[in-house]
């Protein structure tokens, strides 16, 4: 980032305009990168074409980092990998027509997994936008809204170059609303070159949803009867920064923790009441349908987390989720707060009563020891957890773990244990395969050392961003489990089909390729899996790992569901 950036919005335009005031007539694209800068914005990501060239031309003067990627796709998917590393508004900038089209996988990512992303195009000239039947100029795409709104969580048109200012402030308040999710804005490119007189704004506080406190006393009074309750945790817990209030109820209730994808990290491994074990191990399945109580914090219950809606959670089911809505859609809930996380958290923790013994922790200790005990004694899965633990013992502090939708990735995903949140990211979301090595670029911009769990297939959807990883400096290391091919859809194959039909696939020489790109890269076995990142994270800069060999998948993949032929529960 080029020099030292002045605190105040004001002050910032200021310094930009060469002392001017910020009501200083300026262009479109001027303004647009000034109400970035005034909403705290640092990095964004982008790919230039002929419509947005002005934005580019006016981010080069400003403080702001800017970082260009070889994909439209992997710039959303960088701005999310920024969004989840940093909780902070994700930016990226696209051009007009099929440079937003390219957006449309990651954009959906982002929205299913609720990370606050803001989207800016680019459109054709407002005058060629008139007619109904359109022109068919360069990019034209007059239903451009229309197709992100089908992958966005709000999407909009700027109508007037004045608007330019305000609709961007709009569209960040919108990524941080109610679920949260990207937000999509088009501005005719015409509307970049135009005057316009701004102002510098506070930006828009998020409201916060305060709990009401007679939910809240019946929700306690359930918990406080209950004898064996137990939490469950989504990704609001670390969305709404609840980790440490969702600790405390916890301690307080001697309930065990259980955490969906999104929530790893939100206690520490060592906890005692952490499972730390997801809720398909069977281990984990059967304390769930052996609690008496449920408080489900900041999760909707989606469909990949509960087996198809299968698993068995024990009533009364007190739920918290900033959408009440979200509480209901998939199991049935007794108490339902409608609330930021953290302020319903800290107002329960004052209507319940301490445990005085430590049987929660005892609980916890015997659903881990016997997990451990039943991985261990298949051999397959055995392999697979040892995978696991060699790459979490070669982790130093501080790395940011992006998995992808390959089989490495659902054994991170399942039994990976995170020391912080915000330390792992995984698209179960969509479930975007191509997911985890463009989002940790946008963790390393914010900063983050940055380790990427894919497979040799969801590494070529962008491998051209090898470039950017070493034009930029960034540091992030790549660990890619080569096994020629789809594994996941091989494996699904055999079992439905008996043998393989499309998922066998030619395979490049991976440290040769990275090795093109300027990067440093080894190849290791499975065995070797630790000290290959162990190395790979010891250097500044970008690095690839090719990890030989292959793994069988986790009982957390659909083919392999342990409640499968169960019927599914019912809201």
């Amino acid at each position: 980032m080029a020099g030292k950036r002045p605190k105040d919005p004001a002050a910032r335009t200021r310094a930009r305009d060469g002392g001017r005031a910020p009501t200083q007539r300026t262009t479109g694209a001027e303004v647009l990168v000034a109400q970035l800068e005034a909403l705290g914005v640092e990095v964004v990501f982008g790919l230039p074409g002929v419509h947005n060239l002005a934005i580019f031309d006016a981010l080069s003067r400003s403080p702001i980092r800017t970082i260009l990627v070889r994909h439209e796709q992997t710039a959303a998917y960088a701005a999310d990998g920024y969004a989840r590393a940093t909780g902070r508004l994700g930016v990226c900038i696209t051009t007009t027509g099929p440079g937003a089209a390219n957006t449309a996988a990651a954009m959906g990512e982002a929205r299913a997994s609720r990370s606050p992303v803001l989207h800016i195009s680019t459109q054709i000239e407002s005058r060629l936008l008139a007619g109904r039947s359109g022109r068919w100029s360069l990019h034209e795409s007059s239903h451009q809204k229309d197709l992100m709104d089908a992958v966005a969580r709000w999407a909009a048109s700027v109508s007037r170059a004045e608007a330019i200012a305000s609709m961007v402030q709009r569209a960040a308040h919108q990524a941080f609303a109610d679920r949260r999710g990207p937000a999509f804005l088009e501005i005719p490119n015409d509307f970049l070159g135009e005057d316009v007189r701004w102002q510098a704004d506070e930006p828009v506080r998020r409201r916060r949803l305060p709990p009401d406190p007679d939910l809240v006393g019946r929700a306690g009074r359930a918990l406080t009867d209950a004898k064996r309750s137990v939490i469950w945790a989504g990704g609001g817990v670390v969305s709404g920064d609840a980790w440490a209030a969702l600790g405390k109820v916890a301690e307080t209730l001697q309930a065990p923790v259980v955490t969906t994808f999104a929530a790893k990290g939100v206690l520490p491994p060592e906890h005692p009441l952490l499972v730390g074990f997801p809720p398909h191990q069977p281990e984990v399945t059967k304390l769930l349908a052996g609690s008496d109580a449920v408080l489900i914090v900041g999760s909707d219950l989606d469909g990949m987390n509960t087996q198809g809606w299968r698993l068995t959670l024990p009533r009364p089911r007190i739920a918290i989720n900033t959408v009440a809505e979200d509480c209901r859609r998939n199991y049935a809930a007794d108490v339902v707060i409608e609330a930021d996380a953290r302020e319903a958290l800290d107002l329960l923790l004052s209507t319940l009563k301490p445990r005085r013994s430590a049987a929660g922790e005892r609980r916890v200790a015997a659903a881990r020891s016997a997990a451990e005990r039943s991985l261990g004694a298949d051999k397959p899965f055995a392999a697979g957890l040892r995978f696991v633990r060699r790459i979490e013992k070669a982790l130093p502090d501080g790395v940011a773990v992006f998995a992808d939708m390959a089989i490495p990735g659902y054994w991170m995903a399942a039994y990976h244990r995170a020391r912080a949140p915000r330390s792992f990211a995984y698209p179960l979301g969509w479930g975007t395969l191509g997911f985890a090595f463009p989002a940790a670029l946008g963790a390393a911009a914010a900063g983050r050392r940055a380790l990427v769990v894919c497979g040799d297939a969801g590494l070529m959807y962008a491998v051209g961003d090898l470039a950017t990883a070493v034009q930029e400096r960034l540091p992030i290391a790549v660990l890619c489990l080569n096994d020629d091919g789809y594994g996941m859809l091989r494996f699904d194959e055999r079992e439905r089909f008996g043998r393989t039909i499309a998922s066998d696939l030619q395979t490049p020489d991976l440290p040769a390729l990275a090795r093109a790109f300027g990067i440093e890269a080894r190849t290791v076995t499975v065995a070797k899996v630790g000290e290959g990142v162990a190395w790979a994270l010891s250097r500044p800069g970008p690095t690839v790992v090719e990890v030989r060999g292959k793994l069988e998948p986790p009982l957390t993949t659909s083919p392999r569901w342990p409640l499968k032929g169960r019927k599914e529960a019912r809201p």
